[in-house]
């Protein structure tokens, strides 16, 4: 024997409709997350790679001239170290030895990019950048040449430095 119940109508109530709503908020968030530490992570390894570039492309230019271009080109006589870092890499581009100069994946003004030459009686010159997926820490990520005694790159307090240090 079946049994109709007439005029019942089919869909959702509001309490399932608010369950559901709630989970898929919860999903998009959790989503979202992980796709910023995704994101800093990849402009972190941009960053890493542009370093990598640049002090190729320095030791390039050593191995050619004798020595960095900063000397030669008197970096360093202010403070802007960002603008330092551009004159620098402008040098290399136009010597051949890079494409172009490279940008924070970020920043579209480049200011986190540094650069800062000590002199060739001190420790060398050193390429700086601000990383944004790791921990501040005295000792600095993994292929940086912290901890340096100056500075940006100093053991003595946490930061997010990625440093590249060319001695002379």
């Amino acid at each position: 024997m079946k049994f109709y119940i007439e005029n019942q109508e089919k869909g959702f109530t509001l309490i399932e409709l608010l369950v559901v709503i709630s989970i898929v908020g919860m999903l998009s968030t959790v989503i979202f997350q992980s796709l910023d530490a995704a994101r800093e992570k990849a402009r972190d390894a941009q960053r890493i790679a542009d370093f990598s570039s640049v002090r190729h492309a320095m030791n390039i230019y050593y191995s050619e001239y004798g020595d960095y271009p900063s000397v030669a080109y008197g970096c360093c006589s202010s403070t802007d170290h960002n603008q330092h870092f551009e004159d620098i890499v402008q040098v290399l581009v136009d010597e051949g030895f890079m494409p172009a100069v490279p940008r924070d994946p970020k920043h579209n003004a480049g200011d986190y990019y540094m650069f800062y030459d000590y002199g060739s009686g001190d420790a060398g010159a050193i390429m700086v950048t601000y990383l944004e997926g790791v921990d501040a820490s005295t000792v600095g990520p993994k292929n940086s040449c912290r901890p340096f005694t100056n500075n940006w790159c100093s053991s003595t307090n946490a930061s997010k430095a990625y440093c590249i240090c060319n001695t002379r």
